[in-house]
């Protein structure tokens, strides 16, 4: 059978792709360590020993959100996108959640060595991949039109097109800006999870594009 001619079902897939989300947010809070005090009686040495944590507490804030971000598009391209699931997105689907499963790691990488330009690379790659296969997975829906939904209007291809690669796009700022200063590299992270989460601060970015779509 051909890619177009054989679907599965779709609640199938958003079934296993939510208990992995849910597995990966948990699995971040795993990596947050209890600290060891010499005088558990001491309250200063606790507060001391928790500030020094505050790379692991920056990176769980930081990955939960991005993966909530990524659950919620997920989410979207199969309520508002997919009407079903054709062979090759249900295997780059498989591929995706493999990559979400990925970031507790690359977000305890990057809070163990919050200064390590490659594990600041290795994190924002990590996005990056995870960004470009979903962003793939759209791309196959909408060429599918036994896949695509009919109410699909082109406004909402661009909406939701820009909203896809701005996460890869300021992945890519955020590894450069960890050869110069890690803490810009977070900011650049968790930017694209502030303009998702705040209503209206995307139309901006439309209006960026919309002008370059002109004068082109």
């Amino acid at each position: 059978m051909n890619d177009t001619g054989t679907y599965m079902n779709k609640s199938r897939i958003e079934a296993l792709s939510d208990g992995l989300f849910s597995v990966a947010m948990t699995f971040l809070i795993f990596f947050v360590k209890i600290p060891a005090l010499t005088q558990p009686g001491n309250g200063h040495e606790l507060l001391g020993q928790l500030l020094k944590m505050w790379p692991m507490f920056r990176g769980y804030f930081i990955s939960f959100a991005i993966l909530g971000m990524y659950w919620i598009a997920h989410h979207g391209l199969f309520h508002y996108f997919a009407k079903h699931a054709n062979r090759s997105m249900t295997y780059l689907n498989i591929l995706f959640l493999c990559l979400i499963v990925l970031i507790p790691f690359s977000t305890y990488l990057i809070d163990e060595y919050p200064m390590n330009s490659v594990a600041v690379a290795i994190y924002g790659l990590n996005i990056i991949v995870i960004s470009m296969v979903h962003y793939l997975m759209f791309r196959l829906t909408l060429n599918d039109p036994q896949a695509v939904h009919e109410t699909v209007t082109p406004h909402l291809i661009m909406k939701s097109t820009v909203r896809m690669l701005l996460t890869p796009a300021f992945a890519v700022l955020g590894i450069i800006a960890g050869f110069f200063h890690s803490s810009l590299s977070f900011f650049l992270f968790a930017f694209p999870v502030v303009v998702n989460f705040t209503p209206g601060s995307l139309d901006f970015f439309m209006r960026m594009v919309d002008k370059k779509v002109r004068q082109a």
